[in-house]
């Protein structure tokens, strides 16, 4: 007996219940019947974007692109970091704003930490990324420098972390689910 109100899910029934309809004994579904319920709830909610989460996340993942080639032409290596790690912050915004639900937020409202929920491949980039604020806000404190190696190894990473980034847009885009690697470690 499959509640009506939860496609994909398995309700079990009372024994009342199935002695009322007459009914001794029933199977439950299989786990791959299961699963493929579940798999069509998620490429479902996969494919009901709304156009404005589409056209939010292009707009933060372009933001993000311009923030990366600014990085390119200041001189500051603590600018640099900077715009940097901004980059990689607005590319989990766009991340974010395919991945989430348009809702009011309780909670962190930090992009690293709901990252990983909203986008559990995502993980390893939301660590790697949240590992850097300290020394970001050190940084732009003037506590510590960082230095040609960090901002050499960020560049790396946030290149490819905005590469990932669009292919996940693009994949909800077209009503897919997430399925690529989970990246920085």
């Amino acid at each position: 007996m499959v509640d009506e109100g939860s496609v994909g899910h398995w309700t079990e029934p009372s024994t009342v219940h199935l002695r009322e309809k007459g009914v001794e004994q029933m199977s439950s579904p299989t786990t791959a019947q299961r699963s493929r319920g579940s798999a069509r709830n998620r490429t479902s909610e996969a494919s009901r974007l709304e156009p404005t989460q589409i056209i939010a996340a292009r707009d933060l993942l372009e933001r993000a692109e311009v923030r990366l080639r600014e990085s390119d032409i200041v001189t500051d290596p603590t600018d640099e970091f900077s715009a940097l790690y901004q980059a990689a912050l607005r590319g989990a915004g766009a991340a974010l704003a395919v991945a989430e639900r348009p809702t009011r937020r309780r909670g962190s409202r930090s992009a690293w930490s709901r990252l990983p929920h909203a986008l559990p491949d995502m993980t390893g980039w939301a660590t790697y990324f949240a590992g850097l604020s300290r020394l970001r806000a050190d940084a732009e404190a003037g506590i510590r420098a960082v230095d040609s190696a960090q901002i050499d190894e960020l560049r790396v990473r946030v290149d490819e972390f905005l590469h990932v980034v669009e292919m996940e847009i693009v994949r909800r885009e077209q009503g897919k689910s997430s399925n690529f690697p989970a990246g920085a470690a």
